[in-house]
């Protein structure tokens, strides 16, 4: 626009030396028309037509540069509004591609979302499966004993929670773990030296890898010495000597070992256990007797 007005002011510029030069003619005619014969009504009644024309197309021409220096104004802001308006299409532009990339990265962690889910659902379908039914109380584990006596005893009923087989796992590296209880025990049974009831409870709170043919990475506090349930529920009453389970894969098996728990009718007695005939008895805490550690 600004090109077209300065073009508008070169033409009006060169229209009024057109109309000087024009006049300059117009005179230098006239001195030479005084020497010769003209009919001077035509010529009179011919210039003032073209001067009145000459004129209006002047003025006309000056209402023409106003009109356009008004609108210069506005073409300015024009001009203005829409640099503004592109910088915004920009911007625009430019949120619209984030929000895009934003909208995608959200896709993928969706869809990942419900892989995710997907997997866990059949995780826990698979759990709810594998899972026995439960019941109301604790669940006890049979005896082991399948020979009957008499009708309605231990090895004719069988009550109790079916042992699974395989009951113990040899983790390869001085333990076994028990499919029955989740317990870890170590392997060798008859590595820890007789001791009193106090040392046997501060030989499995110390024990750890490396020690007795542990490689299993554990630390001082991981092991315990075994309350009286968890000792006992190794006892298979179907076996006597020793009374442990079929495939039990300890090794080097003692006949007594200590429990942690205290006899309640002599503090200073403390629950043993007899591994030949799986017999639970008290001794005083001073007496001799083996150790066999346990952990989670």
């Amino acid at each position: 626009m600004k090109k077209q007005r300065e073009s508008i002011f070169n033409a009006f510029t060169v229209f009024k030396i057109f109309v000087g030069i024009l006049c300059v003619l117009f005179l230098v005619g006239s001195a030479e028309a005084k020497n010769k014969s003209f009919d001077k009504h035509s010529a009179k009644g011919g210039i003032p037509i073209c001067l009145m024309k000459l004129e209006k197309s002047v003025n006309d021409l000056k209402t023409c540069n106003a009109k356009l220096a008004d609108a210069a104004p506005a073409l300015d802001t024009c001009n203005a509004d829409l640099d503004q308006a592109w910088s915004y299409l920009g911007i625009c532009n430019n949120d619209l591609i984030d929000a895009e990339t934003d909208l995608g990265n959200c896709s993928a962690d969706l869809n990942q979302a419900w892989t995710d889910l997907g997997a866990c659902s059949a995780t826990l379908s698979s759990c709810e499966s594998n899972q026995p039914l439960c019941s109301e109380g604790a669940p006890v584990a049979k005896t082991g004993q399948t020979a009957s006596y008499a009708e309605g005893d231990d090895g004719d009923l069988q009550t109790g929670v079916a042992l699974t087989a395989p009951r113990f796992i040899d983790n390869g590296d001085g333990t076994v773990i028990d499919n029955l209880t989740g317990l870890t025990w170590m392997k060798d049974a008859g590595s820890i030296a007789v001791s009193t009831w106090g040392n046997a409870i501060q030989s499995c709170n110390t024990l750890a890898d490396g020690y007795y043919g542990l490689s299993d990475g554990s630390f001082a506090g991981d092991w315990r010495l075994p309350n009286v349930r968890e000792l006992y529920s190794l006892v298979d009453f179907g076996h006597y000597n020793h009374a442990l389970p079929d495939g039990h894969l300890f090794i080097n098996v003692m006949s007594n070992y200590w429990s942690s728990t205290t006899y309640g009718g002599n503090l200073g007695y403390a629950i043993y256990l007899n591994s030949m005939n799986g017999f639970m008895s008290f001794a005083n805490k001073y007496s001799i007797t083996n150790v066999l550690c346990v952990r989670n």
